[in-house]
């Protein structure tokens, strides 16, 4: 990322980052909105990347994010128009039009539209997001535990269908659900509209920086220097080979191959240089590395929106079992029957044949993968946090390892 603004050349870091976050949701329809991110950027040159505090407190700003999914987005794609609709009608409301974009939550397809948006508006884009990571709900935000307003929700449709909802936060999220529907599968929507000047203690700050500087990471561990897209591959990942049956051998040792367990050690070297950088760049930890041995449907009732799926890994060191439980996003780890990680903390798989972020959905038995755990903003910590947003929220009757103690 340049300074102070995001580029054509920073789209593959920002997909390889949106992945990181969108803890291990993120799937088929991100390349697309890469692309049609890409032919915007190419027209409207870079977005200009601000601080709160680089904007007059009294600025209209918006939250710029999808409802729905982005695989129906790819087969109903937007015009380029939906931004310049979601603004006029809310400038039609509040009297003013936007003067700053900022993210719904900077993961996943998310952390693309706004800057798409900001692009196509010619408006200063906000370093900073609502989430830090994927939630189900809009108004699992730290906009919505500061009181920020989530309406008047301004939403476009495939069709140029636009609304415009003034209610609750609750009952708005059921009202666009609905909408969500009717309109083919996804919305662009324009949600809390705000002055600056709330988002200093609303928002998560740093947000989009610290996606791109995290899929700069990524893709230098890549386990290929040659990148996929200068061959015309809409990928954000560099090319890779599969790994090879042999293991790899020090070519100054004149001695035989090396035995297994160091063979190990070998074949595993890309994916622990990758796991410390990972570690040093978000504060992950590994909670497990190992094979998958099961994944299929969750017997948890689903509550939320996505499809409840159950995961297991067998961790090569320990000889334990990980589960993971997910509505889509990754929710729940747990080690023999014992919470490791939990919601609202960041739960990532990283697949290491390929060095790149995974998720239930992609995954057979036999895969290798590290489960990593990242710690969420201090905000979603605290009482009202995990009240919105912890395993309970979730329908799981457990407390969040960080609540041991209180």
């Amino acid at each position: 990322m340049t300074a102070r603004s995001i580029s054509l050349a920073d789209v593959p870091a920002l997909l390889a980052g949106a992945e990181f976050f969108s803890t291990s949701a993120a799937g088929e329809g991100i390349e697309f909105v890469g692309v049609w991110l890409e032919d915007i950027l190419a027209h409207t040159g870079p977005v200009q990347l601000v601080t709160v505090d680089e904007l007059d407190p009294d600025a209209l700003c918006v939250a710029v994010g999808l409802l729905g999914s982005p695989v129906p987005m790819s087969e109903l794609p937007p015009s380029g128009d939906e931004p310049e609709m979601i603004a006029r009608s809310l400038a039609g409301r509040l009297g003013s039009p936007p003067a700053a974009v900022m993210a719904l939550n900077a993961a996943n397809v998310n952390a693309l539209l706004p800057v798409a948006a900001a692009a196509v508006l010619g408006l200063p884009l906000i370093d900073c997001d609502g989430m830090g990571r994927v939630f189900p709900l809009i108004h699992q935000t730290t906009y919505e535990l500061a009181g920020l307003p989530l309406t008047p929700l301004a939403t476009v449709s495939t069709g140029h269908d636009l609304t415009l909802l003034e209610t609750s936060s609750a009952r708005a999220e059921r009202i666009a659900r609905s909408l969500v529907r009717a309109a083919g599968g996804w919305l662009l929507c324009g949600i809390y509209p705000g002055p600056a000047g709330r988002l200093r203690e609303a928002a998560i700050h740093g947000s989009m920086s610290r996606l791109i500087d995290v899929g700069q990471v990524l893709r230098a561990h890549a386990p290929s220097t040659m990148r996929a897209r200068e061959l015309g591959d809409v990928s954000p990942w560099p090319a890779f080979a599969a790994p090879s049956a042999t293991p790899p051998q020090d070519p100054d040792s004149d001695g035989p191959p090396p035995g297994p367990q160091a063979a190990h050690r070998l074949t595993n070297a890309p994916a622990e240089r990758l796991l410390r950088a990972l570690s040093e760049a978000t504060g992950a930890r590994t909670v497990g590395s190992g094979r998958v041995v099961e994944v299929g449907p969750s017997v948890g009732q689903a509550v939320y929106p996505g499809n409840p799926i159950n995961t297991v890994v067998h961790d090569q060191d320990s000889g334990r079992l990980i589960r993971l439980e997910a509505y889509t996003e990754l929710l729940l780890a747990l080690t023999d029957g014992a919470l490791t990680a939990a919601v609202p903390d960041l739960i990532c798989l990283l697949d290491k044949g390929t060095l790149r972020m995974t998720g239930p959905e992609r995954l057979t038995a036999g895969d290798q993968v590290s489960v990593l755990c990242v710690p969420a903003a201090p905000v979603w910590r605290t009482a009202a946090g995990l009240a919105l947003a912890g395993p309970r929220a979730f329908g799981y009757s457990l407390r969040h390892p960080c609540e041991e103690g209180r």
